[in-house]
């Protein structure tokens, strides 16, 4: 495998880089000046693994949700790259990566991502199957579709705080956590793509972008605008 993954969901970014036996990973949290560091970290990251782009099979990014910026970066920067030397690129949804290496789980296991402003981005999974949509939601909506009986499991750089606020708000469930460091999305990332490329799947079209869910600030603003003038 010779592929480059990068996920920019959260305000880490992650910038993974696989050249057969050789792997090199790394990480980017420097607020406002992540823009700037983008191509050179790329550049970085396949250098540790003694690679050029024109080498590359496939590349994969997080398609979200996830944070507005980091997601328009990463899809700018590989979108590039796809163009300039005609690499396919994969697309895959943030939070089956954080679910795909507990499809094993008895129970639902919950990929989560801190969206802010008392709301979060979440699924459910079981069995390696999505049993409930990605959404956008307070606390209460993620957790729906989670049996009460069930031994249910967050994931995600986030989980540690989701699973708090659910023991201290609802603690009729049975709900545990894994710590961030023990999932690694940029690997699940580089694996699921390897599936797709393996099977010929097509890439990312051109008009394809981020997965979002929630509106920009700018277009909530809009929307205020709008039923105000209404």
């Amino acid at each position: 495998m010779k592929a480059l993954a990068i996920d920019s969901s959260t305000p880490c970014i992650t910038f993974t880089a696989r050249n057969d036996d050789k792997f090199a990973q790394f990480k980017l949290d420097i607020g406002m000046h992540q823009s700037e560091q983008m191509l050179p970290s790329i550049e970085n990251v396949l250098k540790l693994v003694e690679l050029e782009p024109k080498d590359l099979q496939f590349m994969a990014l997080a398609l979200g949700p996830g944070t507005f910026t980091g997601l328009r970066l990463s899809f700018a920067a590989l979108k590039a790259l796809e163009l300039a030397f005609n690499i396919p690129l994969y697309g895959i949804p943030t939070l089956e990566a954080l679910a795909y290496p507990f499809a094993s789980w008895k129970g639902a296991v919950i990929p989560v991502i801190d969206a802010k402003k008392d709301r979060w981005y979440g699924a459910i999974y079981r069995s390696g199957e999505l049993c409930q949509e990605p959404q956008d939601g307070p606390l209460e909506a993620v957790l729906s579709g989670v049996d009460k009986e069930e031994h249910a499991l967050a994931v995600g750089i986030d989980s540690e705080y989701f699973v708090e606020l659910v023991r201290e708000n609802h603690p009729e469930y049975d709900i545990s956590y894994l710590p961030a460091v023990t999932v690694d999305c940029g690997t699940q990332l580089l694996a699921l793509a390897e599936k797709k490329f393996a099977a010929g799947e097509p890439g990312l079209a051109d008009y394809d972008g981020p997965v979002y869910i929630r509106p920009s600030e700018a277009e909530e603003a809009y929307i205020k605008k709008i039923t105000a003038e209404q």
